[in-house]
C-alpha cells in the first residue's frame, strides 16, 4: 500500500491509498477523460461570457467568439475574478477531473509526467501566479508560460533558450511551501496522540530558526515550571541558500534549556556513511546551544539518524533526478512520532542502530523491511503518487474552504427566534440548559 496524504488532514487516520502501478491507467483514457474536461471548461467560459457580469468582457476578444474561448477567455477569467480558481473547483465536474486520484491518470513512460487536459495544465499555471493558490508540482514557472496559461515546452524555444532544469518536470520540481505546509499539518496531528512524550512539530524558517524556537519555547516551559520531557521534530530547509530538506529530533529537559537531552540529524543522503550537510548542522546547534567554557559543544553529542534513500545525480538525465527529500523526510518524520507514541523509551534512551530500524521499518512505503529499501524504480513512482496527492490535497483544501465560505454567506444571519428556545415561560421547573452554553 502506498499511503499518501489524505485530503482532510483532519481526518481522525491517514488514507490509505492502493499502489498505481505505472501504466494501470491506460492514454486512451486518460485522453477521453481530457477532451470532455476542456470541453466543459469551454462550456463554462462561454456561460461566464454570456452572463455579462464582467462589463468589459465583450471588448475582451476580437472577431471570432470560439477563438477567444479556446485561447484567451480562462486568462481574462483569471484576470476579473480573484477567486478564479475556487469558482472552477466549484463547479462538480471541472472538480472531479482536477480532484482525480493518482489511479485516474496517465503518467507517460519515462519521465512520469502526467498527460493534462490544455485547460487543466492552463489553470495550474493561471493560479500559481496567486499567493496561497499554487498546486504543488503541477504549474510551470511564470516565466515558462505562454500568453494564454500554456507551458513552454523545449521545442518550442530558441536553441540558445532551451535549458533543460530540474523545473522542466513534474518529477523533479521541488516542493514550494504549500506542499511543506501540507506534510508539515499531517505531521502536527499526528503528533497530537503523543502522550507519554509530548511532540512538537516545527516547520517555521530554516534549521537554524527552528532549533531557536526550539529552545525558546524550552526556556517558556522552565519558566512556567514545567518539568515533563519534550520531542521536537524540525522539518525544514538547511538555509535560505540550501534548498534540501533535511530532518531533526531534539529531546529537551525545559529545567536544561541550554543543552538538549538528546539530538538525532536524519538526512536522506549517506554517500560516504555520513550526511553532506551534517558539519553545517553542528554548527547550528552549536551557535544555538552553545555550551559554559570548559563543557563539550552540543555538538559532540549529535547522533546521526540518517537514511540511504535519495539517488545521488552524478551522471543521472535531469528527468530522472530525485528532489523528493520532502517526502523522505516527512516519512522519517512520520516514524519518529509513531516512535514517540509506541516506543518513547527507544527515542529518549535507546541506541541509534536500533531507534533506526525501527524507523525504516514504519516506513513501508520506501523499505521493504527493517532496513532494507524498496527497489529504486518503485521509491520513484512513489514518490510520483505522492507528487500529484499532494496537489490533490491542495486542490480540495481550496474547494473546502470556498464552499464552506459560500455556505456561510448564503446562510441570513440567525433571528432570535429561528433558535427555536422555548419561551421561559414553558420550561420545565428544572430546565437543563447545558446544550447552549
Amino acid at each position: 500500500m502506498i499511503q499518501v496524504m489524505p485530503t482532510d488532514f483532519d481526518a481522525p487516520k491517514p488514507v490509505d491509498y492502493p499502489s498505481v502501478p505505472p501504466q494501470s491507467y491506460t492514454q486512451e483514457k486518460a485522453t477521453e477523460a481530457n477532451q470532455a474536461f476542456d470541453q466543459a471548461v469551454r462550456q463554462f467560459l462561454h456561460q461566464w461570457i454570456e452572463q455579462g457580469t464582467v462589463p468589459d468582457t465583450d471588448h475582451a476578444y476580437e472577431g471570432n467568439l470560439q477563438d477567444f474561448v479556446q485561447q484567451g477567455a480562462l486568462r481574462s477569467f483569471f484576470k476579473h475574478h480573484d477567486d478564479a480558481l475556487e469558482r472552477l473547483l466549484s463547479h462538480d465536474t471541472l472538480a472531479r477531473h482536477l480532484l482525480r486520484p493518482a489511479n485516474e491518470v496517465y503518467f507517460e513512460p519515462d519521465a512520469y509526467e502526467p498527460l493534462l487536459a490544455t485547460f487543466e495544465r492552463r489553470i495550474y499555471n493561471l493560479a500559481a501566479h496567486r499567493e496561497h493558490r499554487e498546486v504543488p508540482f503541477r504549474y510551470s514557472s511564470p516565466n515558462r508560460q505562454g500568453a494564454y496559461g500554456d507551458s513552454i515546452g523545449l521545442g518550442d524555444l530558441p536553441p540558445e533558450q532551451a535549458r533543460e532544469d530540474i523545473g522542466y518536470y513534474f518529477g523533479t520540481r521541488r516542493s514550494d511551501n504549500t506542499a511543506l505546509n501540507l506534510l508539515a499539518r499531517q505531521l502536527r496531528f499526528e503528533a497530537r496522540f503523543a502522550m507519554v512524550l509530548p511532540t512538537h512539530v516545527l516547520n517555521e524558517g530554516y534549521m537554524a530558526e527552528s532549533l531557536r524556537m526550539v529552545r525558546h519555547q524550552t526556556e517558556q516551559r522552565q519558566a512556567e515550571g514545567d518539568t515533563e520531557l519534550h520531542c521536537y521534530v524540525i522539518h525544514r530547509r538547511h538555509a535560505i541558500d540550501d534548498r534540501h530538506l533535511g530532518l531533526a529530533t531534539v529531546l529537551m529537559n525545559p529545567q536544561q534549556p541550554h543543552r538538549p537531552q538528546r539530538v538525532i540529524f536524519h538526512d536522506t543522503l549517506r554517500p560516504n556513511g555520513r550526511a553532506p550537510w551534517w558539519n553545517t548542522f553542528r554548527r547550528c546547534l552549536d551557535s544555538v546551544f552553545p555550551q559554559p567554557e570548559g563543557e563539550p559543544p552540543a555538538s559532540d553529542f549529535l547522533e546521526d539518524g540518517g537514511v540511504n534513500l535519495q539517488r545521488l545525480h552524478d551522471g543521472v538525465p535531469i528527468r530522472h533526478q530525485d528532489i523528493d527529500c520532502a517526502f523522505y523526510t516527512a516519512a522519517m518524520g512520520r516514524a519518529v512520532v509513531q516512535l514517540a507514541k509506541q516506543s518513547p523509551e527507544l527515542l529518549v534512551n535507546g541506541p541509534i542502530e536500533e531507534l533506526v530500524s525501527q524507523m525504516t521499518e514504519r516506513m513501508t512505503d520506501y523499505f521493504e523491511g527493517p532496513n532494507q529499501p524498496q527497489h529504486p524504480d518503485t521509491i520513484r513512482f512513489t514518490n510520483i503518487v505522492r507528487r500529484w496527492e499532494t496537489g490533490r490535497a491542495a486542490l480540495d483544501d481550496v474547494r473546502q474552504q470556498y464552499l464552506l465560505t459560500q455556505s456561510e454567506v448564503a446562510q441570513p444571519p440567525a433571528q432570535p427566534e429561528a433558535l427555536n428556545w422555548a419561551a421561559p415561560d414553558s420550561l420545565g421547573q428544572n430546565p437543563d440548559v447545558s446544550v447552549a452554553a
